[in-house]
């Protein structure tokens, strides 16, 4: 009996060992990818400045779709009608941008693929648009803070 748990346990490390080793890899995968998409950076800048245009609409779709929000929940969060968020969500999915990253209550959750992060596209998009992380104008921001305090 005892010999039959060694024998388990030399196999339960050895998966675990090959399973490391694949983890590695992937995070080396997505490093390389990373840092030759960053070698890029001004090809794939013009083409996300061609995505945004000057939509500063866009660019605050965008932000708040943070994997949290369906439609209407972005819409709401940012004063926005519903179908004024509706055509650039597609727009923005179509360009590999967004996917939904789940399915609640019947209502689809938006979020941003990977690439936001390893292109800075967030950041970006905050310092071009002066936007917060969530997608709020200045203004909007300073209104919603004064609201708190009354």
């Amino acid at each position: 009996m005892a010999k039959q748990s060694s024998i388990n346990l030399d196999r339960d490390q050895q998966i675990l060992n090959r399973l490391s080793k694949i983890e590695h890899k992937v995070d080396s995968m997505d490093q390389t990818q990373a840092f030759a998409l960053r070698a890029e950076a001004e090809k794939h800048s013009t083409t996300i400045k061609k995505i945004f245009k000057n939509s500063k609409r866009r660019a605050q779709i965008y932000l708040a779709a943070d994997g949290s929000r369906g439609v209407q929940e972005i819409a709401e969060h940012l004063g926005m009608q519903r179908q004024n968020v509706g055509p650039d969500l597609k727009i923005l999915r179509e360009e590999g941008m967004l996917e939904i990253t789940d399915t609640a209550g019947g209502r689809d959750i938006w979020g941003k693929k990977p690439i936001d992060h390893t292109l800075r596209i967030s950041q970006f998009l905050r310092k071009e648009y002066s936007l917060s992380p969530d997608g709020r104008s200045a203004g909007a921001r300073k209104r919603s803070s004064l609201r708190k305090r009354r």
